[in-house]
């Protein structure tokens, strides 16, 4: 028996097998885990937040629980944030988007008659390509209309076509704060708990890397989320003031786009263009918009993302501003690199 397992390839194939059971199994229980992903995310996100608090409650009479009491503190502001947006938030949203539902056949109509001349046009100019465009279309709709409603279609069915497809939603957005904050409370137990996992010959070097990670990791996932708020809240609040449709939902959406990079103008500006465009075709609030727009991206791009990520993670905010430009030149030159580390002394010379 321990010949087989001694063989290489028997026990290559054992790590694949436990390896695909792990992930399996992890898929199939992942509507149940997801809420305590998202609480132990906001756990690690809180935690250096806990612990200065927990620091200036242990200097005056905390003591022992000076980690209560500071996990209480977050529990309050938690308990405010949720109240303010259930109470003001949430209720701007709805207003939104039912004044939108109420005006749609109105914008379709709309649009319609303004495309409508358009095709004419073409049409009586190049029938041919008109027809085929018209019938690429189409079927392009077809083709991909189930594929965008069904995941939609399928999450309102799960969760509200029953009273306990509800409540375990309820019950979900319940479990995640009270959860976070369990997890807050020993979060620092838990991670002295895995450090001990390590070999003791091997500690030096795993806590002082690993320690080094997550400092600038957590920085960067932290400035990351601040710039994203602070965009969010910026276009929610100037595309609302500007009567744009959904101004709530829109702006925040845009804002979260930025963490992904140019996502927000390919992908959230020309939305809140031609929702803006449909409502009111003025021009005027379109040039706004782009102003808008453009100002904001300049700030974010030279002013909070170096100060809010670079600074954080240790980088100077002139690395951060030319980390794009400088990653897409030196992937023009990667394969060369990779084919002359291939070709080099360094990777042919004998074992």
């Amino acid at each position: 028996m321990r010949e087989v397992l001694r063989n290489p390839w028997l026990r290559l194939a054992a790590t694949v097998a436990l390896i695909v059971l792990v992930v399996r199994g992890l898929d199939a229980v992942s509507e149940v885990l997801t809420p305590f992903a998202i609480a132990f995310a906001l756990a690690y996100f809180l935690n250096p937040l806990v612990s200065a608090l927990e620091r200036r409650f242990a200097r005056g009479r905390g003591g022992t629980r000076a980690r209560t009491m500071a996990v209480a503190v977050i529990a309050v502001l938690v308990l405010l944030v949720i109240v303010a947006v259930v109470t003001l938030v949430v209720p701007a949203i709805y207003r939104q988007v039912a004044y939108a539902l109420t005006r749609l056949p109105e914008w379709v109509r709309s649009l319609r008659g303004r495309l409508e001349p358009l095709y004419q046009r073409l049409n009586l100019r190049y029938p041919e390509q008109a027809e085929e465009v018209r019938e690429r279309a189409r079927a392009a709709l077809q083709e991909r209309l189930p594929t965008l409603v069904a995941p939609v279609t399928h999450l309102a069915t799960h969760a509200f076509t029953s009273l306990l497809g509800f409540v375990l939603v309820v019950l979900h957005l319940l479990v995640i704060p009270v959860f976070m904050l369990y997890l807050l409370h020993d979060m620092n137990r838990i991670q002295t708990g895995l450090g001990e996992l390590v070999p003791p010959r091997l500690r030096p070097y795993v806590y002082s890397r690993a320690r080094e990670v997550d400092t600038r990791l957590s920085a960067f996932a932290r400035g990351l989320v601040t710039v994203c708020l602070i965009m969010g809240s910026f276009y929610a609040v100037s595309f609302t003031v500007l009567g744009v449709p959904m101004g709530l939902v829109i702006g925040f959406a845009m804002g979260f786009f930025h963490m992904i990079p140019f996502m927000a103008g390919a992908v959230g500006l020309p939305i809140v263009l031609v929702l803006s465009w449909v409502d009111d075709p003025s021009p005027r609030r379109l040039v706004v918009i782009l102003a808008l727009f453009i100002f904001s991206n300049l700030g974010e791009h030279n002013l909070l993302s170096p100060r809010l990520v670079g600074h954080r993670i240790g980088l100077h905010p002139v690395v951060v501003i030319l980390a794009v430009p400088t990653t897409a030149a030196l992937s023009v030159f990667w394969p060369d690199l990779r084919a002359a580390y291939l070709d080099s002394a360094f990777y042919r010379a004998p074992a």
